[in-house]
């Protein structure tokens, strides 16, 4: 997810509450961006039916917004990105 915070947001708790909330098995946080008003964070989360919303109200709380959602997999096997004709 491409996630904006403010400034004065914690990377390090928000990622903290993400990975507590039930069937997340794990959180990556990356600042892309800082700004002198917001951080642009890539968020990766994994785990086994995640509930969206949670993740959401759980950013809002930060004073944050999801911006996009960049990759989504789903499914009993993972499927990779590969290059195709089309890229």
């Amino acid at each position: 997810m491409d996630v904006v915070v403010p400034t004065a947001v914690d990377v390090i708790h928000i990622t903290q509450d993400l990975a507590e909330l039930p069937s997340v098995g794990g959180v990556s946080s990356f600042v892309n961006e800082f700004d002198k008003k917001v951080i642009n964070i890539k968020i990766i989360v994994e785990g086994a039916d995640i509930n969206y919303k949670s993740l959401e109200k759980t950013i809002a709380a930060h004073g944050g917004a999801v911006h996009s959602v960049d990759s989504v997999a789903a499914g009993k096997q993972i499927v990779e990105d590969v290059k195709t004709p089309q890229d």
